[in-house]
């Protein structure tokens, strides 16, 4: 489940369905310097104020704080414990933030949506880039540049990756990090657990791209660019009539390709079933109704 809410100036609380896992991510036009996270589980403990990240020019890293109620790894906190509430410090207030929690059911046994079944027009973006030819792990910025020009916001592959670099963890696969970028290019978004397909149709029927993180061994994915994957990064942008999946995958030599429905939904939900949302704030109604399906 998805909770985006705008943020009550330094200091929000946001309430998630109760799970050992979260994401937690954020809107500003301002740098943020530090945000530290302060977590409830269902057992009545609450963790100290963990350093979460910094994030500011020329100063970004994701700080893993921890104590004896709570972990964060990166972009993902934990607790023995079943999380029901993260409060989320700031220095300077933000604009919006957002926790989500896996769903608590598996996927669903659903036909393919007739509504879902369209292509949006999404801007094809490369991970590999001329000009940085030693850079090979690109797929999250080209995924969060698609997005963005989606809906006329300009980025070039390069100023994103520049910009969501994470120092700590030395890539730019950070999800926190991808979505905060967005929102200092005005756009409104989130990092969320995903139950199945039937969402992402929610997102296509609603003319709103996704960007999805999926994983594979050799074989389980047809047609992908790499013989295997432990996690990469592309943008849905449609469904064919049959219900299988187009995508925007920086990976590929066209970018644009089709992947079959199953394996795909195999190699999304098996890597965790995340998601990158980002849309203007006018549509934050369509993020919820559509994650939360």
């Amino acid at each position: 489940m998805l909770n985006l809410v705008a943020a009550t100036g330094c200091l929000t609380e946001l309430r998630v369905l109760p799970s050992t896992k979260a994401i937690v991510s954020w809107n500003t036009t301002a740098p943020v310097d530090t945000l530290e996270l302060t977590v409830d589980t269902a057992n009545g403990l609450r963790s100290r104020p963990l350093p979460y990240v910094v994030f500011e020019a020329g100063r970004r890293a994701s700080l893993d704080g921890f104590d004896n109620v709570a972990k964060i790894a990166t972009d993902v906190v934990s607790a023995p414990g079943e999380i029901v509430a993260v409060h989320v410090h700031s220095h300077q207030p933000l604009i919006r933030v957002a926790a989500s929690t896996p769903p608590a059911g598996g996927p669903r046994n659903a036909a393919p949506a007739e509504d879902a079944r369209r292509e949006l027009d999404v801007p094809q973006r490369s991970q590999y880039v001329d000009a940085f030819p030693a850079e090979r792990g690109w797929c999250t910025a080209a995924s969060i540049a698609m997005l963005a020009g989606t809906f006329g916001v300009t980025a070039s592959v390069d100023e994103v990756a520049a910009s969501i670099y994470d120092a700590a963890y030395k890539g730019t696969g950070n999800w926190a990090f991808a979505v905060a970028y967005a929102g200092t290019r005005g756009l409104a978004g989130a990092a969320a657990y995903l139950r199945d397909l039937v969402n992402v149709e929610r997102f296509i029927a609603a003319g709103l791209p996704l960007a999805l993180s999926i994983s594979w061994n050799a074989g389980s994915l047809p047609g992908a660019p790499l013989e295997r994957s432990d996690g990469h990064l592309m943008v849905v942008r449609g469904l064919e009539a049959n219900g299988d999946v187009i995508v925007n995958d920086p990976a590929q030599p066209a970018v644009r390709h089709v992947y079959e429905r199953a394996a795909f939904e195999r190699a999304w939900l098996g890597h965790g079933g995340v998601a990158l949302l980002a849309a203007p704030p006018e549509r934050v109604d369509d993020l919820l109704r559509c994650a939360n399906a």
